[in-house]
């Protein structure tokens, strides 16, 4: 028997509370539901996909107009089933008790236990199944009313992960405890007590495996749910495939209609005997360490001795295979010595009883280990590390010869005691070599290290000499923001914000100048005494240059930060050419003398001295002197001619003064 209507089965079994949001949505085994809506007899609407880490929505379902009939709802039903193994096939009955109820209903509470059933939500038009989603994978959901524009509002739900089969177990809160069991040699049954029972419990999973055979695996079990006073909710599953005289293991797994599952249950051992028919079953075997005798003691109970004949000790030294037959021992007894092992090496044991028609259901697999009590006195040696990009690599010599391995120690002060860092690093060999990845330490702690060996009698000797390791900084170095030019009289002052508020392990800065056209330049890069100071006064700036400045930030590991942006642009203009002045022009034997007064400027490159007529348009250039110079005699000067006179004070870099007045000469 197979009983799958559950929901039928459990409709006045749960009270149902509203849910204070919607759509909702939920994942499982069998794909993700989306409940658009508790509202029924609503408008059409279109569900839309999109997979985290792709940027195209896909339309994934339209829903189709309420169904208008049972009959027309029982196809729906049935249509949808293929979809999910826990959908049941609906009978007539159910869906003309579903329609009656969906016809007089405003929402999905009305429904009660069927207003959790996504097949049924499904058929109903406020809910969709979307099987073509990966486990593992991210999706988002969003809903549109299919009539209205492309523009209309849009409802998203929250973001759905699919499990995988990782992921899937315990996400359901029902467990179940077996309460008891019957087997008559040709079926087993157990029945077992549910707690946290969920409206949308689908069934259980069945696990079975052949004691000290086979591993748990699914079986195709009947099972069905009861109810039980006060509320109570029990399950049961019958195995009709159980084999006479075998023993099993079994193990039932929660799941809900999307197949998310619960905690497993407790493990039963059952064996499937007529009345009358029990065979002999090893228990409470135990291998325990024998040292005054230098063997492992295997110790035993037999739940009877009834067609025994013979208990065959069997032993490897691994677990899964290498089995030999090492002895035997009679009916009755229940101890073995097995004194042909090494110290300190592990060895699994079964026992094999044989019966008159062959052998019997094989025991357990026990491990069992001679102890060794020797004291660990000897410390590692020449424990050496060294720092990589971003690796610690440890190497040390052995301690002893019966080290079986070590333990790491680490302190962030040299006045907290060591603590163990590692986990047992297993290794027997002379020189050990153990690494860390950086990403694993907090950043901006430095430590002291040291090692300390276990023996094969599990006692930590002393400690080795202890390293030291320097503090992990971040991968990457603040950069500067908001760098601004203040003017100042004898130059600027570049300001930007304390990046060590934000940065604490920043050690300085260094400026960089950039000149119109040209590539940025170190200007300065600060030191100890600058104490990171988030300001630099640049007094080497020059009138009629444009500069703007970039900013990085540094640490004591010379690891540097990106460039700021850029300051906006200072620009200071050259001063004018001063015109000369006291000018004088006077006739003399040898011509026209012109005389002025010192320059003000000394920087001046030359003097230039212009010559017209009143006939002339333009001045003609008739002399160009040393910038010093204070006179000029024009002995090409022809007398009783009117000639004017101007000048022009011109700079190294060729920039000119105002030429002045034009002054005549007066010949007497």
């Amino acid at each position: 028997m197979k009983t799958r209507l559950i929901i039928l089965l459990l409709s006045t079994l749960f009270s149902l509370s509203a849910r204070a949001q919607y759509p909702q949505i939920q994942s499982g085994r069998y794909g993700v539901f989306v409940q658009v809506d508790r509202l029924l007899h609503g408008p059409r609407f279109a569900l839309e996909r999109l997979e985290a880490g792709t940027r195209e929505w896909e339309r994934v379902y339209t829903n189709d107009d309420a169904p208008r009939s049972a009959s027309d709802l029982k196809m729906r039903l049935m249509l949808i089933a293929p979809k999910n193994p826990l959908y049941d096939l609906p009978s007539d009955t159910l869906a003309t008790r579903l329609f009656r109820q969906f016809s007089a209903a405003p929402t999905t509470d009305s429904l009660f236990a069927f207003g959790q059933h996504p097949q049924i939500l499904e058929a109903l038009g406020v809910g969709y199944l979307d099987t073509a989603v990966v486990a593992g994978r991210r999706y988002d959901y969003r809903i549109r009313l299919a009539d209205l524009p492309a523009d209309a509002p849009i409802r998203t739900t929250r973001t759905a992960t699919v499990p995988d089969a990782q992921t899937r177990r315990g996400r359901l809160a029902t467990t179940a405890r077996s309460l008891h069991h019957e087997a008559d040699g040709r079926s087993v049954r157990i029945t077992y007590l549910l707690k946290k029972t969920v409206p949308t419990l689908g069934g259980m999973r069945v696990m079975r495996a052949t004691y000290a055979q086979t591993d748990f695996a699914e079986i195709g079990a009947d099972w069905g749910f009861t109810k039980g006073k006060k509320d109570s909710t029990f399950a049961f599953f019958v195995d009709r495939d159980a084999r006479r005289k075998m023993i099993y293991q079994y193990v039932v797994i929660p799941i809900d209609l999307l197949g998310n599952e619960g905690q497993p249950s407790d493990t039963l051992t059952i064996t499937n005997l007529r009345d009358g028919e029990a065979l002999p079953v090893i228990a409470a075997l135990k291998a325990t360490s024998d040292e005054k005798n230098g063997a492992i003691r295997l110790s035993w109970q037999l739940s009877s001795t009834n067609d025994l004949r013979s208990v065959e000790i069997w032993r490897s030294t691994r677990y899964d295979d290498g089995y030999a037959r090492i002895g035997s021992a009679q009916p009755a007894d229940t101890v073995f010595l097995d004194n042909r092992v090494e110290p300190v090496e592990s060895y699994y044991y079964q026992l094999r009883p044989n019966g008159t028609y062959g052998q019997m259901a094989a025991s357990v697999i026990v491990s069992g280990m001679v102890k060794a009590y020797r004291p660990a006195v000897v410390s590692p040696s020449f424990l050496r590390v060294s720092e990589g990009n971003d690796t610690l690599r440890f190497s040390w010599q052995r301690a002893d010869f019966d080290t079986r391995g070590y333990y790491l120690y680490n302190s962030t002060g040299p006045g907290t005691p060591l603590q163990p860092y590692s986990g047992l690093i297993e290794t027997r060999d002379s020189v050990i070599h153990f690494a860390i990845p950086t990403k694993n330490l907090p950043i901006g702690v430095s430590y002291r290290w040291a090692v300390a060996a276990l023996n094969t009698s599990y006692h930590v000797g002393p400690k080795s000499n202890e390293v030291h390791t320097s503090m992990r900084l971040p991968d990457r170095v603040a950069t500067p923001f908001n760098p601004v030019v203040l003017r100042q009289e004898k130059g600027v002052l570049v300001v930007w914000d304390n990046m060590k508020e934000i940065d604490p392990y920043i050690a300085g800065y260094a400026v960089y100048r950039v000149e119109t056209n040209q590539k940025e330049t170190l200007l300065y890069r600060q030191t100890p005494k600058d104490r990171a100071r988030n300001a630099y006064a640049d007094t080497t700036v020059q009138p009629g240059r444009r500069y703007s400045y970039r900013i990085k930030a540094y640490r004591t590991d010379a690891k540097e930060s990106a460039f700021s942006t850029a300051t906006s642009e200072y620009f200071r203009p050259l001063s004018p050419v001063l015109p000369l002045r006291g000018i004088k022009v006077l006739a003399v034997n040898q011509g026209v003398r012109i005389a002025w007064d010192e320059p003000l400027d000394r920087n001046l490159d030359k003097i230039v001295v212009y010559r017209y007529t009143d006939k002339t348009d333009r001045p003609r250039l008739i002399g160009t002197l040393p910038g010093r110079q204070t006179e000029y005699i024009d002995r090409e000067a022809t007398p009783g001619i009117a000639y004017f006179y101007t000048l022009v004070a011109v700079q190294p870099d060729k920039r000119e003064s105002d030429p002045t007045d034009p002054i005549g000469v007066e010949w007497r």
